[in-house]
């Protein structure tokens, strides 16, 4: 990581903390990049990803 994109991603983290919407960063928090390289790389949180997550767990459970 260059030390610009760590300036970025450091900057982003204190303005989030003080209150600005994350909609608002140049980085990407969880990959430790610019938000334009990774844009793609997010799945939309949905109603049938959430049960299907759910249901995977369960799965795992059970086989315990």
């Amino acid at each position: 990581m260059d030390t610009k994109l760590a300036a970025a991603i450091e900057r982003d983290d204190r303005r989030e903390d003080a209150g600005t919407h994350s909609d608002d960063r140049v980085t990407c928090h969880t990959h430790q990049a610019w938000a334009g390289d990774c844009a793609g790389r997010h799945r939309p949180v949905t109603a049938g990803s959430l049960l299907a997550e759910a249901r995977e767990l369960d799965r795992i459970r059970a086989r315990t």
